[in-house]
């Protein structure tokens, strides 16, 4: 394009209709054929440079959206899978990730906009895709790992034989292993003992599903609470001689634990003990 007439339309195209500009370089003496050259080249420049800019406006845009998803995505499977009690956790984990997304943003669109001309804003999109994706499913493994598994509903069902005899059922909190066979169950109260409020706590881990807990493994004790003023608590926990005997589901959400030989823990101070209550009996949970 001749010199003269390129910097005529960058003084004037703004300003006139292609038809005034045509007439105006005319009217200067240049050639018209050269001229109509001109103006088309000129027309074909403005069409591509506005279309590169709308471009550039939408990779912006869905580069922004990207990384937005991204964390509320991580917030939401974090609520959706820890339960409403990791709310403050994961608000606390997106408002950092939200500060490095910001940085990765800013970083992958600088790239992004250099490669729109030249590959479109689809293969452009892939440089804040990868910083969105990469930053985002770091984060959600942090807090996954630092957030502990909500528990489970359960029921219990406890019986002590005579002459401690009690039956009694009620609600548990299960805490489930999910790398291995494994389980500790909480009841609330199954009911009352000689006055005395009934609970029970439980832990079984397996190595191998498919195979008895080793006794090292199994642990129960049996706490009866003071309801009353001058009731004092006793608590039954597992000692040397205490026999326990598990047959629980693989999955460790259904199990039951016979006991035997399960003894009272001294509430006296240090010196001669004497020789503690032993109780024995059974616990079925139900997890699932």
């Amino acid at each position: 394009m001749n010199p003269a007439i390129k910097r005529y339309l960058e003084e004037h195209a703004a300003t006139y209709t292609p038809e005034a500009l045509r007439e105006g370089l005319l009217d200067a003496g240049y050639d018209p054929a050269e001229v109509d050259a001109a103006l088309s080249g000129w027309d074909a420049q403005r069409v591509a440079s506005g279309r590169s800019a709308d471009d550039r406006r939408r990779f912006g845009t869905w580069a922004i959206l990207l990384h937005l998803g991204v964390l509320v995505a991580v917030f939401v499977l974090i609520v959706a899978l820890k339960g409403t009690s990791s709310v403050g956790t994961a608000l606390l984990g997106c408002a950092v990730l939200s500060l490095f997304l910001l940085i990765g943003w800013a970083i992958s669109s600088l790239i992004g906009r250099t490669l729109v001309p030249a590959t479109g804003v689809g293969v452009a999109l892939l440089a804040p895709a990868i910083t969105a994706v990469v930053l985002g499913g770091s984060c959600f493994a942090l807090l996954s790992s630092a957030i502990g598994t909500p528990p489970r509903d359960g029921t219990v069902d406890l019986e002590i034989l005579a002459p401690r005899a009690f039956e009694g059922s009620g609600s548990a909190s299960c805490y489930v292993d999910g790398g291995s066979a494994g389980v500790q169950v909480n009841s609330e109260p199954l009911g009352t003992l000689d006055g005395k409020a009934v609970s029970v706590y439980l832990s079984w881990y397996g190595d191998d599903p498919n195979n008895p807990a080793p006794a090292s493994s199994t642990s129960i004790s049996v706490l009866l609470d003071a309801t009353a003023e001058g009731q004092v608590p006793e608590s039954f926990g597992v000692i040397v001689s205490t026999s326990l005997d598990v047959d629980a589901a693989p999955d460790a959400l259904t199990g039951t634990l016979r006991f035997e030989g399960l003894a009272s823990e001294p509430l006296e101070g240090p010196g001669e003990q004497p020789t503690p209550e032993e109780i024995s009996g059974s616990v079925s949970w139900n997890c699932e």
